[in-house]
């Protein structure tokens, strides 16, 4: 079945569009809120064996959603009667958004597609019940799973009682805005030195004055559009990872995948954040561990799917030395990690985690992707179906370069990756 990729993603940005662009099959058409570079188009469609001359890509606006009220403009209507011209080309099509909003669920009446499952539960802004951190602790309580000690506060006074009653438990904690992704909107609050710390952009040192602690978080991350914040005792990791999984339209979860964050230290100490590096694919965790995260974490997307939900879902947990496994926050759309394991699933097959690890990075520095491949070439570092094993580039632009490393396992990963790191920068020397 063809399908109509909606790239609605949040932040919208060259590298993060582009890097969706894995998923497309032959004779697909693609909603992008802004252009696409044909010529990374075509790289993706010979590493994957379709033609990419097949994808037809139409603009559409960044979201598609009701944050605006975007599907009631004149563009909206535009949108849909283009789609229509094309969809004469194939007896049958499947609407696959990045998230399901009400927008999506909106274009697909204007195209006389039915309702039902995932695109009916949007039309009723189902999803977020799921996308908020504050919903996140009211289902994870109701579904028995483990979280860090917080609280949801809705003033300015109630954040101060909330530092106040969780920074003993651990010393800091972490301040959540309600609906912000990737720890864009996390501030960390300790009484240690303010270094760095992962899911959070800065982290602020305080004295005990709760209360112009709390103000001033206030005043920072909440506006007329979110008066809610999350606290919660922030816990020491050894591992931070996540699981993502498809409900299937019987509202069967079944796991996609999962993995681990990369993060480093900046080398600039002055930082308030540390550095994204890329992603680890599958999670590596103590057996045991291991067990109890898949246990726990499909308890609580099982809640998902009774609820309504369909479609990708993907939870984000840490193991910690003392507290075991700890629930972090539940996501109902696609995961950063969906496109790293896509490239597994179709270069290597269903089951490549078996036997094979694919791990991302983006913060090699940046370089077209002609220079790119012209590297990886040379090198005889590109992925080989041969060999099982090498780079693949998932996007590149002025800004950031994101590749996947295919290997046997993680020191050969690391090797590989090393090596492609040195020749760019030596290229760009």
């Amino acid at each position: 079945m063809a399908k109509i990729l909606i790239l609605n993603i949040d932040n919208a940005s060259a590298w993060g569009v582009s890097r969706q662009l894995w998923t497309l099959d032959e004779g697909d058409i693609v909603i992008s809120p802004m252009p696409i570079d044909a010529r990374h188009l075509e790289y993706i469609g010979q590493t994957l064996g379709f033609d990419a001359s097949t994808v037809s890509v139409l603009p559409g606006n960044q979201r598609l959603t009701d944050e605006h009220d975007e599907y009631l403009s004149p563009g909206f209507a535009a949108l849909a009667g283009e789609l229509e011209k094309l969809l004469d080309r194939s007896p049958s099509w499947d609407i696959v958004p990045c998230q399901y909003t009400v927008g999506v669920a909106e274009l697909a009446v204007q195209l006389g597609f039915p309702l039902d499952g995932a695109l009916r539960f949007a039309a009723q802004r189902g999803p977020e019940l799921l996308n908020r951190k504050s919903h996140f602790r009211q289902l994870a309580v109701g579904a028995g799973v483990p979280i860090a000690e917080g609280s949801v506060v809705v003033s300015a006074a109630a954040l101060a009682k909330a530092l106040e009653r969780h920074m003993p438990k651990t010393g800091t904690v972490i301040v959540k805005r309600d609906n912000s992704m990737a720890g864009r909107g996390n501030i960390t609050v300790t009484r240690a030195s303010a270094t760095p710390m992962p899911g959070s952009r800065e982290t602020w040192q305080t004295n005990g004055d709760f209360q112009a602690t709390a103000a001033a978080l206030w005043d920072g991350l909440t506006d007329d559009r979110s008066r809610t914040l999350v606290v919660e005792a922030y816990h020491e990791a050894t591992h931070c990872l996540w699981f993502e999984f498809l409900i299937d339209e019987w509202g069967r979860p079944a796991l996609r995948h999962s993995g681990t964050f990369r993060r480093r230290q900046d080398t600039d100490p002055t930082k308030p954040a540390l550095v994204w590096v890329g992603l680890d694919l599958p999670a590596e965790l103590p057996a045991l561990s291991a067990a109890n995260a898949m246990l726990l974490t499909t308890q609580l997307v099982n809640l998902c799917a009774q609820v309504g939900y369909r479609g990708y879902v993907n939870v984000d947990a840490i193991l910690t030395p003392d507290e075991g496994i700890l629930i972090n926050e539940i996501n109902a759309r696609w995961g950063g990690g969906l496109v790293v394991d896509v490239v597994g699933r179709r270069l290597i097959g269903k089951y490549y985690a078996d036997e094979h690890v694919v791990s991302s990075s983006s913060d090699i520095p940046p370089i077209s992707l002609t220079g790119a491949l012209k590297i990886l070439h040379t090198r005889e570092l590109h992925y080989s179906p041969e060999s099982q094993e090498g780079v693949v580039v998932i996007s590149s632009d002025t800004k950031v370069m994101e590749c996947a490393v295919i290997a046997e396992n993680r020191r050969r990963s690391r090797e590989i990756e090393a090596e492609f790191r040195k020749a760019v920068t030596e290229a760009l020397q």
